[in-house]
């Protein structure tokens, strides 16, 4: 699924409203053995996206997470074509042009929906109640059932469907030098609060797994 089918994906998402704060993790990760002492000192950040817009905002978004964790990217967008992929040898130029040793590639795997069933409770709630009577009679008058029975009620709750929203990107972090994928991450990001806070949330993830990694200075 592209990028720019996420205004659509998050539709629903505005209309709930969720009140929780938006967090991404990775579900899996798997590092290249062959490249542990690997330093990137400047990444090219290509969003695989059909929406200019979103291609945009993405990857500004995750260049400037990379910046806050002390690497250094540089978004794709105003160097390749907007509206057609381009070619291998015109890549590999761009590549040797600007001078970058990675190569950070993001897309958007899907958006799923999650259904979890809770089934109903029934408990009793403790309460109490007033008895009127005559001058100086009040609480716990009435006799001992009296009480007893008026204290404890019974509480049905009925069960109930919650649904959440999760976007699943997966991101790969390749070699410039020899052409090989040194890293990949599948990130999950249930229930985002709006577009905006999902792209925050991602991107800060993707950055600072890449520096926990060792991949940035």
């Amino acid at each position: 699924m592209n990028m720019h089918r996420w205004v659509a994906a998050f539709a629903l998402v505005l209309v709930w409203g969720c009140a929780k704060s938006t967090t991404t993790n990775f579900s899996q990760s798997y590092r290249n053995p062959g490249y542990e002492e690997t330093v990137f000192e400047r990444v090219l950040v290509i969003a695989v996206a059909g929406d200019p817009t979103s291609r945009q905002q993405f990857e500004d978004a995750l260049a400037s997470a990379i910046a806050g964790q002390g690497g250094t990217a540089a978004p794709s967008y105003p160097l390749l074509p907007q509206d057609e992929q381009v070619s291998e040898e015109a890549l590999y130029e761009l590549i040797r042009r600007e001078g970058v040793d990675g190569v950070l590639l993001t897309r958007l795997l899907a958006v799923e929906k999650d259904k979890n069933y809770t089934p109903p409770k029934k408990y009793n709630k403790p309460k109490t109640r007033y008895y009127p009577g005559g001058l100086g009679w009040g609480y716990g008058y009435g006799g001992y059932y009296g009480w007893y029975g008026t204290t404890y009620a019974e509480v049905h709750e009925p069960g109930y469907f919650d649904t959440s929203t999760i976007l699943k990107l997966e991101t790969n972090l390749y070699s410039v030098a020899t052409n090989d994928l040194v890293w990949t991450g599948q990130s999950e990001t249930i229930d985002p609060e709006s577009l905006d806070a999902a792209r925050t949330s991602i991107t800060n993830a993707v950055a600072t797994k890449l520096k926990s990694e060792g991949f940035l200075p």
